[in-house]
């Protein structure tokens, strides 16, 4: 199952960020990181940017062209309601079909494609299945797959604090002071 915690929507290049990230979801899960994954394998198989998106909005247009707009249950669950309504303006759109697009891929590596780059993040597949799909499965090996427990989101609560600029040179001197002892005056 998908861990869920509250984080930044700068997680990475805006080519490879989730739906779920583009609409600036307080929460979002593991999932954002299966999205990842399809847009690169994707990148490998046509040997260029799945959605090189040249801001936000179009991002989030060159994924709707690709994937087909999204139903009105998966728009409900977008809860910032300018992307929502962004969305919703766009024109209707059923997608590609990733065989046409992915001409000479192998039937599993579109499967691969349909499983990791789903609009909705509840609907793609987690990481244990997607090592379980057919085009990676001679990979897997269960008993050699480390698992662990939900992060502790408390070692991030640097990202959630407001701060001056005398904490801010504070904090500084003492991480240097903890490299370089000896410098202490």
């Amino acid at each position: 199952e998908f861990q869920t915690c509250p984080m930044t929507e700068y997680v990475c290049t805006r080519w490879y960020r989730a739906p779920e990230v583009l609409c600036s979801w307080l929460d979002y899960t593991t999932a954002i990181d299966i999205w990842s994954i399809g847009c690169i394998f994707a990148e490998m198989l046509e040997r260029k940017p799945l959605f090189p998106g040249h801001n936000t909005q179009h991002q989030l247009q060159s994924i709707i062209n690709f994937l087909g707009k999204p139903k009105a249950e998966e728009l409900g669950k977008i809860k910032n309601e300018k992307c929502r309504r962004f969305i919703e303006s766009l024109p209707a759109s059923s997608g590609k079909p990733l065989e046409e697009v992915f001409k000479d891929a192998k039937p599993s590596a579109i499967e691969f494609l349909v499983h990791t780059l789903r609009f909705d993040p509840e609907q793609r597949v987690p990481v244990t299945e997607a090592l379980k799909l057919s085009y990676v499965s001679q990979l897997y090996c269960p008993e050699d797959e480390p698992t662990r427990g939900p992060l502790d989101t408390s070692d991030f609560e640097f990202e959630r604090r407001k701060i001056n600029i005398k904490a801010l040179r504070e904090e500084l001197f003492l991480e240097v002071l903890h490299y370089y002892p000896d410098k202490h005056a």
